[in-house]
């Protein structure tokens, strides 16, 4: 599995050039709003920043070394002086804003420095946004705060106006199918749907659990589109034992709502007299998918979406 240096410099080089360059001369600024196409793609760029200001021993371009005690422990989220943030149910709460701050007023345990990373920033209300203004006004020591989003401009201006904004750049679905094009197994256009990255996409195609879910899924799509009882049962039979924790049943929904947006394509460019619904489908399948961050089980979410769809008109 490729380093977080290495997925950043292989996805966004220009940017891995650039920011090294910033380490370089430390002039890293204290506040950085991340836009990309997904929290994972953002958070490697956050954790690739964090071990610019931590590592032991950078390299002579000022690019962290990737490797040393400090790069590893970013690596595996495990470094002292960064927390994150994340969504509590639909929106990020004051209280948890709040609960940082004895984070922020304690001394660094490592060093001086200290890194907050708030993955999926658009959902903050509006009162957990203002409780950062002070802290990205009057940064107390070498604080930094990486506000992570797929839209910059859904976070308040107060925020936009004193952060730096880095916009990842996606790597064109045609480049995509085109290094994947070789793949025998009938995924890239699924793969393509699912990552903007070549290597992520070949490790997927490579995947037993990847390819075992899909076929699960094209059964479980069928009995969806004819609203057969079977879809529900189906969910305790099969899925249940299918995916045993939340990554798992994340990347399932993933892979289901993938599915249903090229079968719509599918549709559209062929006109189906007799069409299914999938815009419906897509919709349910969200909202289904956006349950399980509150901590609505599985089976039940997967159980109300057989439900839904198989009742809607």
């Amino acid at each position: 599995m490729s380093t977080i240096k290495e997925t950043v410099k292989l996805h966004q080089p220009l940017l891995s050039d650039k920011l090294s360059k910033v380490f370089h001369d430390k002039s890293l600024s204290h506040a950085y709003i991340i836009q990309g196409s997904n929290t994972e793609e953002e958070k490697n760029v956050a954790l690739f920043m964090s071990q610019g200001l931590f590592c032991d021993s950078p390299s002579n371009d000022g690019s962290p070394c990737g490797a040393c005690r400090s790069c590893l422990r970013i690596e595996q989220d495990e470094h002292a002086d960064i927390a994150s943030i994340e969504p509590d149910g639909q929106t990020i709460k004051v209280d948890q804003i709040r609960q940082t701050k004895s984070f922020f007023t304690s001394s660094g345990v490592e060093s001086r420095k200290k890194v907050l990373i708030i993955c999926e920033s658009e959902k903050m209300t509006v009162q957990s946004a203002n409780s950062l203004l002070k802290f990205i006004e009057e940064p107390d020591g070498e604080l930094y705060i990486f506000f992570l989003t797929n839209n910059a401009m859904a976070l308040l201006p107060t925020i936009q106006s004193r952060c730096q904004l880095i916009v990842l750049k996606k790597i064109a679905k045609d480049y995509l199918k085109e290094k994947l094009s070789e793949l025998s197994s009938g995924n890239t256009e699924l793969l393509v749907e699912l990552t903007n990255s070549v290597e992520e996409a070949i490790e997927l195609n490579e995947d037993a659990w990847f390819n075992e879910t899909k076929s699960l899924l094209n059964r479980w799509l069928e009995y969806l589109e004819k609203k057969d009882s079977r879809s529900f049962i189906f969910v305790q039979q099969y899925l249940v034992k299918h995916t045993q924790d939340k990554n798992q049943q994340k990347d399932l929904f993933d892979i289901l709502i993938a599915m249903m947006k090229l079968k719509m394509r599918k549709q559209l460019d062929t006109q189906f007299s007799n069409s299914v619904d999938y815009v419906r489908m897509i919709m349910i399948a969200t909202e289904a998918k956006q349950k399980l961050t509150s901590n609505v089980s599985f089976q039940n979410t997967c159980e109300q979406l057989a439900l839904r769809i198989m009742t809607s008109h």
